[in-house]
């Protein structure tokens, strides 16, 4: 009888760990994708060939606007209009309030998450730091000059600017009260 208790338990967290590695793997697969997308709808634009992109391509990708990049950090990851927990599943968040290219461009994910977590290691950005970010309009490079917390309710970090900076917003862990923002001027 404890034999096949134990069976039984040994079955359990092996098929619990295969789902989970499962899951795990087609998430590092869609977010490929995404940036793959990403990448050829950015690079069709700079070079002026979107107007001979197939409609299927075009309604495929419209909400991509961009490649976002932290080259400290490694990151690379598509932009997305709009900050669903659908889009944060598989991209970096464009918040619609705020500018696509001049004044604040203010932008949202996950710092955790079983999905698409591409701001975890935002804390570590330090005074300095170098920020890209592509889009149809061009590539602009940002400079870090703040890493702060901030409160949850606190939309003022995303209202438009006269100074060109990019403003990136993701939870505290285990704080749902608090936010962590890091800004960045144009260089």
């Amino acid at each position: 009888m404890k034999e096949s208790k134990v069976v039984l338990i040994i079955i359990f967290i092996v098929t619990f760990l295969s789902v989970i590695t499962i899951e795990y793997l087609s998430n590092k697969i869609v977010q490929k994708i995404e940036l793959e997308k990403a990448e050829k709808v950015i690079s069709r634009i700079n070079q002026n060939e979107i107007e001979i992109a197939t409609k299927e391509e075009l309604e495929t990708n419209e909400n991509i606007i961009g490649i976002f990049e932290i080259p400290k950090l490694g990151i690379i990851a598509p932009v997305k209009e709009g900050s669903s927990q659908e889009i944060l599943k598989v991209a970096v968040g464009h918040f619609e309030e705020s500018s696509l290219w001049n004044g604040n461009v203010a932008l949202a994910s996950h710092n955790r998450s079983r999905y698409a977590h591409y701001f975890e290691r935002i804390n570590e950005l330090q005074n300095g730091d170098e920020i890209i970010y592509k889009t149809k309009l061009g590539t602009k490079k940002y400079a870090v000059y703040e890493n702060k917390v901030i409160e949850s309710t606190d939309w003022s970090v995303i209202e438009n600017t006269k100074e060109n900076i990019i403003t990136l917003i993701t939870c505290v862990k285990n704080n749902q009260a608090k936010r962590l923002c890091v800004r960045a001027k144009e260089i």
